[in-house]
């Protein structure tokens, strides 16, 4: 059953159809339950339930995974390189970004990081999306903030992951793109200094912390400082002392010491190296010297495709002056007519506006901003001394007249 079980889960992984994925999901769990004698390998198991989560991500299922993979990762250590681990931590990115990409799974996976900052799967996962977007100043700033809140801290387990070799050659390929050489040289020594401390505790040394130490050597032999040196030839001497048929490090051991301390160089080793003759056998010299000295091609860019602006207008070109469509121009238009100015205000607010009838004209008369009304109006002195006073009205002081009655 188990065997059958992973043969229909390879059979849906290759396949190059454009299937139903919720038919997918349902052939994917229709599996019988496996006997406890037939059960997989935890390697096998753990891939199949990285694949159940795809599944159910393809299906939509957003929370569901969300949930699960929250709960596995609540349970295990951080901050941890383990690669299932990382794994799900890229799953439940995906499931709170709902598969989305770009700068719309940034703003879902970024709030994520603040919750668990620690967590070196969703660490990865955001440098990844920022590197997509062309953001690579952001992936770097990430990364170096990552690390010095590693450094903070006392525990050696927080410290193996600090200077793992993989998050250390991740942060160099980043300096490298953006031609940080310097910061490359300074992280490659970090790391370098941390391994071979612990290399002196116990004796078994990984390949990739060897691949980190001849890369670390590699780095300070290109600078001109002493102390740089100094570490390059510490570094491929003990790489030596460990192995000496690589010849990887002897040739880094003898070129750390020919110009400081040749007499450390001994005869062996440099039987090692292949002769400078059969390497330079099929080099042509003149033709190199004719050449001229090759540069180095720029790296492709990764940022998006801005928008160009617009050209400017050629200020020499003649203009001339844009004839109005007869579709935009009113019936009764005459051009040989000057266009009323007061054509865009209302017709309430025009000085050509006239009311009519008598509540009109009152009604205007209140509203005249500046004007003089006849209540407002002081009193004038008449000749004989007395103050004759203003009337407020004409037909204030009258009765208002009984109309005549009809027969009824």
């Amino acid at each position: 059953l188990s065997t059958r079980y992973i043969a229909r889960v390879n059979h849906l992984a290759s396949s190059t159809d454009s299937t139903n994925p919720y038919l997918s999901h349902r052939l994917f769990h229709s599996s019988p339950k496996l006997l406890n004698t037939d059960r997989t390998f935890a390697f096998q198991s753990s891939i199949l339930h990285r694949d159940a989560h795809v599944m159910d991500l393809q299906s939509s299922k957003f929370t569901g995974v969300a949930s699960s993979t929250s709960t596995c990762l609540s349970k295990q250590p951080s901050p941890t390189i383990s690669a299932d681990v990382s794994l799900i931590s890229v799953l439940n990115a995906a499931a709170h970004a709902q598969n989305a990409s770009g700068r719309a799974a940034l703003k879902e996976t970024l709030p994520l990081l603040e919750k668990r900052p620690n967590d070196v799967g969703l660490l990865l996962t955001i440098v990844q999306l920022y590197l997509l977007t062309g953001n690579h100043g952001s992936a770097i700033t990430l990364f170096e903030s990552f690390f010095a809140r590693l450094e903070k801290s006392s525990t050696h387990s927080d410290q193996d992951v600090r200077f793992a070799p993989g998050l250390v050659a991740t942060i160099v390929g980043l300096y490298k793109m953006e031609g940080r050489i310097s910061h490359i040289r300074t992280e490659l020594a970090k790391a370098a200094s941390h391994w071979r401390r612990k290399s002196k505790e116990s004796s078994a040394q990984s390949p990739s912390q060897a691949s980190l130490l001849k890369a670390a050597g590699v780095a300070l032999l290109d600078s001109s400082r002493a102390e740089d040196l100094e570490a390059a030839g510490s570094i491929f001497s003990d790489l030596h002392t460990r192995d000496p048929a690589d010849r990887f490090s002897t040739a880094g051991f003898i070129a750390a010491y020919a110009t400081t301390s040749p007499t450390k160089i001994t005869p062996d080793d440099l039987a090692t190296l292949t002769e400078t003759n059969r390497l330079t056998a099929d080099i042509d010299a003149a033709v190199l010297e004719a050449a001229g000295v090759a540069r180095p091609a720029p790296p492709p860019s990764t940022t998006l495709p801005t928008s160009t602006k617009k050209r400017a207008a050629d200020p020499t070109a003649s203009t001339k002056a844009k004839r109005p469509r007869k579709s935009r121009l009113p019936k009764d238009y005459d051009a040989s007519r000057t266009p009323d100015p007061e054509r865009w205000l209302p017709l309430r607010d025009r000085s050509s506006y006239r009311p009519k009838g008598r509540k009109g004209k009152q009604r205007q008369q209140a509203l005249t901003q500046g004007g003089v009304s006849e209540d407002s109006r002081p009193a004038t002195p008449a000749l004989g001394g007395e103050v004759v006073k203003g009337t407020g009205g004409a037909g204030k002081g009258k009765k208002k007249a009984k109309g005549k009655g009809g027969k009824w």
